[in-house]
């Protein structure tokens, strides 16, 4: 057997042994852990990605940790805190209200959230939904876009919420932004102050994803090492193989092999 020949066999090989590293990680990482369902409340099934903090450990991914409290499902997200109403396992979906909302009283949210960090999320993103923000203002609005919030007007100042508006501009008089919450989308103009406070009642949907949204793109999710991709996995797995060294021996062959066709 020729060196070219010894050459192209050591090459098939070691492929065949890249192939079979790469794909028994991959199955490794996106095989779940089986685990009994979980429960809270109305939430009957809790069942993988999801867990609850006081399942044992390796039960769900702890990105889609939830929490039970006072028996009622929790999902912290973005700092905020949200009660889990529904979940669809078939559309990979959460329908959530935020905490101090849930009630349907006159309330701000437990906490503003950033339309940019739900942007980039890795695991989770909005559905046919838009944004409810609240304002406070040093005199009253005669726009029929904002609608007063009488259990926190007062002693100067006034408060509103506007629906279906998360860019606050070319407001009457000096106000400021206080807070910004995910809301239900409907095909609805200047509804009620009552209206506004129904919607947010009703929550908002989620779609989440064990990989990564848009996974041409997002590498700082990738590179966590938590959800790769097939391909990437199969990339990450080669580029630890070459990096001991392993490769190395057919790296010399070549170079070997094209010192003698060049006669050296």
């Amino acid at each position: 057997m020729t060196r070219r020949q010894e050459s192209s066999v050591s090459s098939a090989t070691l492929f065949c042994l890249l192939i079979f590293l790469f794909s028994t990680e991959v199955e490794a990482r996106f095989t779940p852990h089986v685990c009994s369902r979980s429960s809270c409340g109305d939430i009957e099934i809790i069942d993988y990605p999801f867990r609850l903090k006081t399942d044992p450990p390796g039960c769900g991914e702890i990105v889609f940790q939830l929490s039970c409290e006072n028996n009622k499902t929790i999902l912290e997200f973005h700092s905020g805190k949200y009660y889990v109403k529904q979940i669809s396992y078939d559309d990979n979906r959460l329908r959530v209200v935020d905490f101090n909302l849930a009630s349907g009283s006159c309330s701000l949210p437990y906490k503003s959230v950033s339309v940019d960090e739900i942007i980039d999320d890795h695991h989770y993103r909005l559905v046919s939904t838009t944004y409810t923000s609240f304002i406070k203002c040093s005199s009253n609005l005669s726009n029929q876009a904002y609608r007063l919030l009488p259990c926190l007007s007062g002693n100067g100042s006034s408060f509103y919420v506007s629906y279906d508006n998360y860019i606050i501009s070319n407001l009457q008089g000096p106000c400021s932004f206080i807070s910004r919450v995910p809301t239900v989308y409907q095909t609805v103009l200047f509804p009620s102050y009552d209206s506004i406070l129904q919607m947010m009642q009703t929550g908002f949907d989620l779609e989440w994803s064990i990989g990564c949204w848009d996974s041409s793109f997002n590498y700082d999710c990738y590179k966590s090492g938590n959800y790769l991709p097939p391909w990437l996995a199969a990339f990450h797995t080669i580029l630890n193989v070459l990096s001991e060294g392993e490769a190395v021996p057919l790296a010399r062959v070549d170079s070997h092999e094209n010192k003698l066709a060049l006669g050296l």
